[in-house]
């Protein structure tokens, strides 16, 4: 059964999740700006809020704050190289592309540099990014060599550079986290919760960005893919997260994350596409 909607994180949890998106904002952006990055790329990483912000959500079952915040900033120069080089295939920003490159390898090698330092085993580190950069590009190659055409094939382009994306990240977040970390619960949080993201960056970029092919409220509008379906694959996402925080020792503080995400596709994003 679907839980009531959540139209608001609690005021404390807010305030801690905003706390670790500035520290992870200043983090990065000090890392551009010593790399040479220019303004404009300063400016443009430092916009980037749910990149930012999404460390703060795989890191909830780390108990120590001072590791908790140092996990944080060195997942957040991560997922922010991996955006830059997406901007950098996608050419879609207007940021020069040779400072894209050189940038991107600057916070990927320090991230790792930093993950490494506080993992209990530094290897784990290096052995995740491998392991699941063969997913990861072998799916962004054939997402960009076939667009999907139906559900079913939404749904594996985007494990490939949603969840696959996203979960290398909740692995790193329990390698890195101290003792205690349930491995399995958290890559599977993030996983899910990659997903539902992915729905509603598809379901946003048909509009700001003029995607068709392969998109999935293209395939909606164009009758391919029934909004019903959509409306199942994102409960089945929801439970699926659920179960994941609640598994122990648990991150009670995720369920309003969960429910706030999955309740604003259903209820803002995806009534535009629906029925048309």
């Amino acid at each position: 059964m679907t839980a009531a909607p959540v139209t608001a994180l609690p005021a404390d949890y807010t305030q801690s999740m905003l706390a670790a998106e500035a520290a992870n904002r200043d983090h990065v952006t000090r890392c551009v700006a010593g790399t040479e990055g220019s303004p404009d790329l300063v400016a443009h990483t430092a916009a980037l809020r749910l990149y930012l912000r999404v460390p703060h959500f795989l890191t909830e079952w780390t108990t120590d704050p001072h590791r908790r915040a140092a996990v944080s900033r060195a997942l957040a120069l991560d997922i922010v190289a991996m955006k830059l080089l997406d901007d950098l295939m996608d050419d879609d920003t207007g940021l020069d592309r040779v400072e894209l490159a050189c940038v991107c390898l600057r916070l990927h090698l320090r991230a790792l540099h930093e993950l490494e330092s506080l993992a209990q085993d530094p290897k784990a580190v290096t052995d995740i990014l491998e392991r699941d950069a063969v997913r990861l590009c072998g799916g962004q190659i054939r997402t960009k060599r076939t667009r999907a055409a139906n559900l079913q094939e939404w749904r594996a382009h985007a494990s490939t550079y949603g969840a696959t994306f996203l979960g290398r990240y909740g692995a790193l977040a329990a390698a890195s986290g101290g003792g205690g970390q349930p491995a399995d619960a958290v890559r599977k949080f993030a996983e899910a919760f990659a997903m539902t993201i992915t729905v509603a960056d598809d379901l946003t970029d048909y509009d700001r960005n003029g995607e068709r092919d392969g998109n999935l409220a293209h395939l909606m509008r164009t009758g391919a893919v029934a909004g019903q379906d959509v409306v199942d694959l994102l409960e089945e996402l929801r439970e699926q997260a659920l179960a994941a925080v609640g598994a122990p020792p648990g991150a009670p503080g995720l369920v309003p994350v969960v429910h706030l995400y999955t309740d604003d596709v259903l209820t803002r994003l995806l009534p535009r596409h629906s029925g048309e």
